[in-house]
């Protein structure tokens, strides 16, 4: 029951982002081009730029990923107790990504920006995501349906800090 109720409002938290990002982007449309933009990046309650998507494939997908990762890293910034380690935001970004690709089976790898590199060739999805602080590789490998994967994340309880 608990856990339950910690998912529904965990969820209503990233709707509420995401219908606050879709407001603003269409009051922007709205409003005259000389004007200041506003978009999520100007809320009061973010204080690091946004993550931008360096390279993905298929670019639907990238642009997803890039998404859910910038809600992800939202959310910990305004809610870190909701959000707060890698586990928990790579927990969120699987189960979003099994919702539109339900049958891939998705590898995330978070770490520091500049701390290490990493790259995948040639995937069907793949797409990475850099941010000032954070840098997130998000990959589907191919499996057998039989076989049940056992996700090990080396670093999943490191807490996210926005130094």
């Amino acid at each position: 029951m608990v856990n339950g109720v910690a998912e529904l409002i965990f969820n209503l938290v990233g709707w509420t982002i995401q219908g606050v990002c879709l407001y603003l982007e269409v009051k922007d449309k709205g409003s005259n081009s000389n004007q200041k933009k506003r978009s999520i990046t100007n809320l009061p309650s973010n204080k690091y730029p946004r993550a931008v998507l360096i390279s993905s494939s298929p670019i639907t997908f990238g642009n997803d990923c890039e998404r859910l990762v910038n809600i992800a890293f939202q959310t910990n910034q305004t809610f870190p107790s909701m959000m707060g380690t890698c586990a928990d935001i790579s927990q969120y970004l699987r189960k979003e990504l099994s919702k539109q690709y339900p049958d891939e089976h998705f590898h995330i790898i978070m770490g520091d920006n500049h701390a290490f590199g990493f790259s995948v060739d040639d995937g069907q999805y793949y797409a990475e995501i850099e941010q000032d602080v954070y840098r997130v590789l998000i990959f589907a490998a191919k499996q057998n349906p039989n076989i049940k994967s056992d996700i090990h994340d080396a670093n999943s309880q490191m807490i996210i800090q926005w130094k």
